[in-house]
């Protein structure tokens, strides 16, 4: 065999004490002679692509395991998402795989289970039951004909198998001291045999941030002396060793630096080459199991590149129907989903599937959602309608264009009336009779007048109305310096604004109950949009909004709260670059219409 040339000589060790390394009765993953007999090949069935359009992230369940122990070089980065298997949730990594162990539960595989030698041969942290599954001992059993290092390589996961034999055990008395560090395994003919592990390795495996458990523990005994090979990296031939422990392989490339100019070294891909020879652990779920998204994405008809059925945001609810798919490296889940009048099915990326959510939390949605004819509506106009709604009852949020921000006209009295409020509050007392008058006029009369006297000269202006806005957390509003009827805000904004007035989490009792009374008694003429297409029996505050833009073309938005029997749900519709009024009226009609029809069941 050819032995390693070493570029870097360090201090020379050769330990032969058995208390330092003892002879491992379990055989540690398939032990010295485990694989004597053992004439098993198996060529790659699979070919695993991870997709470029997706970035994976280390699950939550790993991550801080990930970062304890050095997971960027002893693992690599993540080829799959975190996905339920018969023993757990596991996460394939180039390098390696993770398993957090669960309960046993009733769950259907579809396949033959073939972790649970990986389960009891890994290293289990005690700290968080995460088990580090020794892949190479999968590879080298099944004699994976995957080629290591890259395509066009001269050597296998048969050929380091056949270099494990017992019989190329070396004795203490065969190594330089300045080339390597002899690890005795075992004993031959009364003599101490074992692997020499070149300088470089060993000074790459002893250090806390490649081996944070101890070299023993994150790589285990040597099973090889070191190999030499050729592989064909990026079109070009590289010469690199490699050598294999009992639970992880090093590659060192002689054609590739590090940062310190010394020829790089790296684990064995163990993590993509499981995945190539033996494929995807079955998943296991449930049917009818919750799950919840956990980031906006789209359903779609047929994995991957199907078309769009429906926009679910985070934390929208979803129920498993029990078919899975990969596609390009990524696991699909079939699910359902909800609305309150409409479902459906489709298929969703598991990467942005969380299995724990909470129905006390707001649950994101599009407004295709809620109704396919509405989105296709609001959709057709493009940036010139903006929605949104919380429908309060269900906690559920539908949205289109909701942080776009849109010209608030006459919108604007209702920041003004709650900041106007709060700052009587702050002084002890309630309105007089004088701000009680131009406070109903402002509202249910929309007169322009009032609302500039109790915005400017007594409230004080856009600085009081921002930092009455930062006080109770809600941002998306910008003034216009010089007039108040210009300025913009999100329909998320407004919405979040008259939630927090129907919560009771803003003002006091008296001043709240003031309110909603003003916005229920807007004149009638006033009311277009969410007044005049409430369901009927329907509780309604509301304030309205319009004016000419300085383009010449219309704006127009109706922002309100509406309760009929147990529902309630809070509206913001707004308009612009509208050729005629009756324009954006129409639009705002029709949406608050079609969100009652969805809503009101």
């Amino acid at each position: 065999m050819i032995l390693f040339v070493i570029l870097s000589l360090l201090s020379s060790f050769v330990f032969t004490s058995s208390a330092w390394f003892p002879h491992h009765d379990s055989k540690d993953l398939a032990g010295l002679d485990g694989w004597v007999n053992d004439g098993e090949v198996t060529t790659p069935a699979f070919v695993f692509s991870q997709t470029a359009t997706r970035k994976l992230a280390v699950s939550s369940f790993f991550a801080n395991y990930y970062q304890s122990h050095s997971g960027q070089t002893s693992l690599g980065a993540p080829l799959t998402v975190a996905y339920p298997v018969e023993h757990g949730w596991i996460q394939f990594f180039s390098s390696g795989a993770l398993l957090l162990p669960i309960e046993k539960q009733n769950y259907k595989s579809s396949s033959k289970d073939i972790l649970a030698g990986l389960v009891t041969n890994g290293v289990n942290d005690p700290e968080t039951g995460i088990v580090r599954l020794p892949l190479l001992q999968a590879l080298l059993t099944a004699g994976s004909q995957i080629e290591i290092g890259g395509k066009g390589s001269s050597l296998t996961y048969v050929d380091i198998r056949k270099a494990a034999h017992p019989a190329l055990l070396v004795t203490a008395a065969s190594t330089t001291s300045s080339e390597s560090v002899f690890v005795k395994t075992s004993t031959r003919a009364g003599k101490d045999v074992g692997h020499r592990i070149p300088q470089a390795f060993w000074q790459y495996i002893i250090r806390t941030d490649i081996s944070p458990d101890g070299w023993k523990v994150d790589f285990g005994d040597p099973r090889t002396e070191v190999l030499p090979f050729i592989a064909k990296i990026n079109g070009k031939l590289h010469h690199l060793q490699v050598q294999v422990f009992g639970r992880d392989g090093l590659v060192l490339d002689q054609d590739a630096q590090n940062a310190q100019g010394l020829p790089a070294i790296r684990r064995l891909s163990t993590g993509l080459d499981y995945l190539n020879t033996l494929g995807m652990p079955a998943v296991s779920i449930r049917a009818q199991q919750r799950v919840w998204a956990s980031s906006a994405s789209e359903l779609l008809d047929v994995p991957e590149r199907g078309k769009a059925v429906v926009h679910v945001g985070k934390n929208f609810p979803l129920l498993l129907q029990g078919e899975t798919n990969w596609n390009d490296g990524m696991l699909w889940y079939r699910v359902r989903w909800d609305a309150p009048n409409r479902s459906g099915t489709g298929w969703i990326p598991a990467n942005v599937v969380s299995f724990s959510g909470s129905s006390n939390m707001r649950s994101e949605a599009s407004l295709d959602v809620l109704s396919s004819e509405l989105a296709s509506y609001v959709t057709s106009r493009g940036n010139n309608v903006g929605v949104s709604v919380y429908d309060v009852t269900r906690h559920f949020s539908y949205s289109y264009n909701s942080d776009l921000p849109f010209t608030m006209a006459s919108s604007m009295k209702i920041p003004i009336m709650l900041a106007f409020f709060d700052m009587l509050e702050s002084q002890g007392r309630g309105p007089d009779d004088g701000e009680m008058q131009l406070l109903t006029t402002m509202i249910e009369n929309s007169d322009n007048d009032a609302a500039s006297a109790l915005y400017y000269d007594e409230l004080g202006g856009a600085p009081a109305l921002m930092s009455y806005l930062q006080k109770i957390h809600v941002g998306g509003l910008t003034p216009d310096p010089e007039s108040w009827g210009y300025s913009a805000i999100t329909p998320q904004s407004m919405v979040d604004m008259l939630t927090l007035l129907h919560q009771g989490k803003i003002l006091n009792a008296q001043d709240r109950q003031i309110a909603l009374d003003l916005m229920r008694h807007v004149e009638e003429d006033q009311q277009i949009g969410v007044g005049d297409t409430a369901p009927i029996g329907a509780l309604v505050s509301l304030k309205d909004g319009w004016v000419v833009g300085p383009d010449g073309l219309w704006v127009m938005n109706s922002s309100g709260i509406v309760t009929r029997g147990k529902v309630t749900y809070v509206v913001a519709v707004y308009s612009q670059s509208q050729n005629a009024l009756e324009d954006g009226q129409d639009i705002v009609r029709h949406v608050c219409k079609s969100i009652a029809s969805a809503l009101i069941v």
